[in-house]
């Protein structure tokens, strides 16, 4: 079906300038985590071959439900299909004690006469996996999963653990697909590996704690981090910043992004990337760069496990990371990845939709709009600083230090100047 016009319920993507006004527009546009923009992201340019403009809710936690029906009558009239874009939102405790408006949505879909598409919903714990997880979910969470069910032709989920919880609640009608953003690049990608790296062409996908890549590129990508995103991209250098983020800002290490193009570009300029964020290692890998995720959650345990994607929990703060990365191997990764895409699509097929293929149809593509780092105005910030007086007057210190010292050795005075030593 290619006259396709579908409308996306929570989107969590960026697709015009207000949407990066301002650090609060941003975060509420990308629901906290601009990972999410990507699996809506993903699904356009799937179904569309690039990104193109849609019709969207951006953000369902923050939605007016008031104006539901007129967004009700839009669609029932004027579109074909129903992305409910959902993360990992199977869980016991909530992200950002943020709660799904279950009843609201419920009440919303009832009112809809086109199909409604999830692909991607996952569990989340943060702990080992618990056999009676299902048991503990809020009953209005398991009423939600419940209808869900009942009113889609089939739901695409993250991995086994979330098969399991969700047979347990006697829901049957799932297929498991992994995440769409992990098919953007089509069935045939391949990634490869360099023979050799060096620790300065190693992106880290979130904070990772290493003695040896303490002063790396690290991308930021959530509400955790926040006070690094106010500072890069919206000026507003917070008093209380610790001294090694000042320096990371200082030399302009720390990066996030609006746009997924941008986004994959600069990645695409390193050799590996290590980190926390699962969706930062599924962009690396479509940006054909190897990566490794370190998460300790079963979100992402549960994904890499399906996906082939290289996992380790357990990495000591002086393992040498150039060692690390020789030892990774991606052929399983490769294998594997033709039979997950051709899941990926017979799921796409099951809910009456296909995967964009090169034809005569051409769309009008669009690029997001994208955050501006470092302005003058930071610079302006980081010079008037307190930190940098500190720095500053530290080098200075360490200069004089280097040309004229004076110590007490026995009974003598050593004194150095400019590296001679005299003993008085």
């Amino acid at each position: 079906m290619r006259n396709i016009k579908p409308f996306f319920i929570n989107s969590n993507i960026c697709l015009e300038e207000k949407d990066i006004y301002s650090q609060e527009n941003f975060f509420s546009s990308i629901a906290g985590n601009i990972g999410n923009s990507y699996i809506t992201y993903s699904l356009i340019k799937e179904l569309f071959g690039g990104l193109v403009n849609i019709n969207h809710i951006q953000n369902i936690y923050e939605y007016d439900f008031t104006h539901a029906d007129k967004d009700i009558d839009f669609i029932n009239n004027e579109c074909t299909h129903v992305f409910l874009i959902l993360q990992d939102q199977i869980r016991i405790i909530e992200s950002y004690n943020l709660q799904l408006p279950y009843l609201s949505i419920i009440n919303f879909i009832k009112k809809l006469n086109k199909p409604v598409i999830i692909a991607g919903l996952g569990m989340n714990s943060l702990d080992d996996y618990d056999k009676d997880f299902h048991k503990k979910l809020n009953p209005e969470l398991i009423n939600f999963l419940k209808f869900l069910s009942d009113n889609c032709i089939e739901i695409g989920i993250r991995g086994h653990f979330t098969e399991e919880i969700l047979n347990n609640l006697d829901i049957k009608n799932i297929n498991v697909i992994g995440c769409p953003s992990f098919y953007e690049m089509g069935r045939n990608r391949v990634l490869t590996k360099k023979k050799k790296i060096n620790d300065s062409k190693i992106l880290l996908s979130s904070s990772f704690h290493s003695k040896l890549l303490n002063n790396n590129h690290q991308i930021m990508q959530c509400l955790a981090e926040e006070k690094i995103i106010n500072a890069v991209a919206f000026d507003n250098l917070h008093e209380d910043i610790i001294e090694n983020e000042f320096k990371m800002i200082q030399s302009g290490k720390y990066h996030i992004f609006s746009g997924i193009e941008q986004w994959k570009n600069f990645v695409s300029k390193f050799d590996f990337t290590i980190g926390y964020r699962l969706h930062g290692s599924i962009l690396s890998i479509n940006a054909g760069v190897p990566a490794l995720c370190c998460s300790e959650d079963y979100r992402a345990k549960e994904m890499c496990e399906l996906l082939k994607i290289p996992i380790n929990l357990a990495i000591e703060p002086n393992k040498n990371i150039i060692e690390l990365y020789e030892e990774l191997d991606y052929s399983e990764m490769n294998k594997n990845y033709p039979k997950l895409y051709d899941n990926f699509e017979n799921f796409l097929n099951n809910n009456k939709l296909r995967l964009f293929k090169e034809d005569n149809i051409k769309y009008n593509y669009i690029k997001q709009p994208e955050l501006v780092l470092y302005s003058k105005k930071l610079k302006k910030s980081l010079s008037k600083h307190p930190l940098n007086k500190e720095l500053k007057y530290r080098q200075i210190k360490m200069f004089i230090n280097k040309i004229f010292s004076i110590e007490n050795k026995n009974q003598h005075k050593i004194i150095t100047i400019m590296g001679l030593k005299f003993k008085f």
